[in-house]
């Protein structure tokens, strides 16, 4: 779980960073809202969860909060607002404007660790996506990243099942025609393991399986190449109401 800091004050940001870190949570620290959506912009890190300190110069946490709301790759991220005012006025703009929570300064380790704990469970599975081909694979990914989803990416059936096993997954997203174990091989494990575990397969133009097929294997939906990006996004978004 990857946990965005944004604090100035250096004593209570070495805190933060402790507390997480000391229960396995992988952080990142930046000193300024500008910073941080400078760093949620660029993708390269999939943040699950922000802590941002309400007070601070160039764009304050309630302007960051309205921000990553106003942003449909970031607007899924829970939100936690910290600050030292501790007034009623600031806890209901916080609430009002999308925050999942707040903690007041000087920040108690317990009560810290609680709230994240409780914005852990807000956070949006992630798409699978599998291929054996890198190119589309990539491809797949960054349609699927554009609409603020968490992306993990597997190579082979193997790969994914291990993935699966480790991972929060809200939904598999499988091209069909790979090598060892192919799409309809996966789907079938996957459904043996979970049976609620949505499974949405694609298929090349020509393929030997047909629609008929693949929905009769217990596939959730299906994709034929060539798609558009719309197409991709309508078949995994309503997993994520």
């Amino acid at each position: 779980m990857k946990v965005l800091v944004v604090e100035d004050d250096q004593v209570s940001q070495k805190l933060t960073v402790k507390v997480l870190e000391k229960n396995n949570y992988e952080v990142f620290t930046v000193e300024t809202g500008k910073d941080a959506v400078k760093f949620l912009e660029t993708g390269e890190e999939q943040i699950d969860i922000v802590i941002s300190d309400i007070m601070m110069p160039v764009m304050d946490g309630f302007n960051l909060l309205s921000y990553m709301k106003a942003d449909i790759r970031l607007r899924r991220i829970p939100v936690i607002l910290c600050t030292a005012l501790n007034d009623i006025n600031s806890v209901k703009r916080a609430l009002t404007l999308g925050a999942v929570d707040y903690v007041t300064k000087p920040i108690d380790a317990n009560t810290l660790l609680a709230k994240v704990r409780n914005a852990e469970k807000r956070v949006p599975g992630a798409v699978l996506v599998v291929d054996d081909e890198d190119l589309l694979r990539g491809l797949l990914s960054k349609i699927i990243m554009r609409d603020g989803l968490k992306v993990l990416q597997a190579s082979s059936g193997k790969e994914a099942l291990e993935l699966l096993d480790k991972n929060n997954i809200t939904v598999v997203l499988s091209d069909i025609v790979m090598p060892e174990m192919n799409g309809l091989e996966l789907l079938v494990e996957v459904k043996e393991k979970n049976p609620t575990m949505p499974v949405v397969l694609v298929t090349g133009h020509g393929s030997e399986y047909s629609k008929d097929d693949i929905l009769a294997a217990g596939a959730d939906g299906f994709i034929s190449k060539p798609f558009k990006n719309a197409e991709i996004i309508s078949r995994i978004r309503p997993y994520f109401k």
